[in-house]
């Protein structure tokens, strides 16, 4: 993720929040520490940040561990895909809270009978992912897929301009 799209994704979070947009400051952004990369720690902050403004909305509370993400965008929609490897369709819970996308839920070993786990360098436990979306998607046309231990939400966009083009038939 870009420096500029983690400080876009504190102003979405902000709007979301407060319904205003984000004012105008002449203060300058707090130091990032030079041993850090800019943009994990910048990251970091957001999802932070995302974490204790969730608290109680989040459908499993106990999140031991986030799941790292990609996220794709084209002219036509936004995919979010999210690595769960392990974790079956049935434990993941996917919602929409006021533009932000959350993901959570739990992932457990794979234990066969008489087995007991010794050593894992795998997370387990609950888990949980918020992404706040950006304007001018149709969130009411999401879709998601859980194949191969990736999550893919897909979130189409609307028309360019608000624009639809109408095909007219005879």
């Amino acid at each position: 993720m870009e420096l500029d799209d983690a400080i876009g994704q504190v102003s979405q979070l902000y709007r979301t929040v407060t319904g205003r947009d984000l004012p105008a400051s002449e203060a300058p952004y707090a130091p990032i520490p030079a041993e850090k990369d800019p943009v994990a720690h910048v990251q970091e902050q957001v999802d932070r940040l995302l974490g204790l403004l969730a608290g109680p909305a989040l459908p499993n509370n106990d999140a031991t561990w986030v799941p790292p993400i990609s996220i794709y965008e084209s002219d036509v929609d936004v995919t979010i895909a999210v690595d769960v490897p392990g974790t079956s369709r049935d434990r993941v819970d996917v919602r929409l809270q006021g533009g932000v996308l959350v993901i959570a839920g739990q992932r457990a070993p794979s234990l066969a009978d008489g087995q007991a786990l010794r050593r894992s360098e795998a997370r387990f436990g609950g888990f949980a992912r918020l992404v706040p979306l950006p304007p001018g998607l149709r969130t009411m046309d999401m879709t998601a897929r859980l194949e191969a231990g990736v999550l893919e939400v897909r979130i189409p966009r609307e028309a360019a301009n608000g624009v639809r083009r109408i095909d007219v038939v005879s």
